[in-house]
């Protein structure tokens, strides 16, 4: 209840402006402030070493399966795997910061936003012309957090 007390005063003005308007605002704000927890609670040099120690490993334990070296192999995908839980726990922080705002904001756009329907200029398989604030919001969100991500850098 605090909450969408605080998220009417805030969207209001955007709301008045038009709910298309305002729903795509909001999810291309959400996809942005997502993007951002990641730029800054990330490091972004450990994270790109990681990444390419686990592609080294990848490429060792696949070069080792060939050669039928079972116990390389299996020191390989071990190591590969250490890397993993490492890149997992670098990004767990920005993780649950967006889960925290999606869980504020998402079951407010459910109940501010229900039965809007976006009219498409073009027809998207299985879905057709329109779509709900949902659908909206996933079609807006990937390639904004796609942009976002190129524009600051993260991999």
């Amino acid at each position: 209840m605090f909450f969408e007390i605080q998220l009417n005063a805030i969207f209001a003005p955007l709301i008045s402006a038009g709910m298309f308007f305002a729903l795509t605002i909001i999810s291309v704000s959400m996809s942005s402030v997502t993007t951002i927890f990641y730029k800054i609670f990330v490091d972004q040099v450990q994270m790109k070493e990681v990444r390419k120690n686990m592609e080294t490993y990848r490429d060792a334990a696949n070069a080792a399966q060939k050669e039928k070296n079972i116990e390389k192999m299996n020191e390989d995908v071990s190591k590969m795997m250490e890397l993993n839980r490492k890149y997992f726990f670098l990004s767990i922080k920005p993780l649950l910061l967006s889960l925290v705002v999606f869980a504020v904001v998402f079951p407010w756009m459910g109940k501010e936003f229900v039965g809007v329907l976006v009219k498409l200029p073009f027809t998207v398989p299985f879905v057709g012309n329109e779509m709900g604030w949902f659908g909206w919001y996933f079609l807006l969100a990937v390639p904004s957090s796609l942009i976002m991500r190129k524009l600051l850098d993260i991999q």
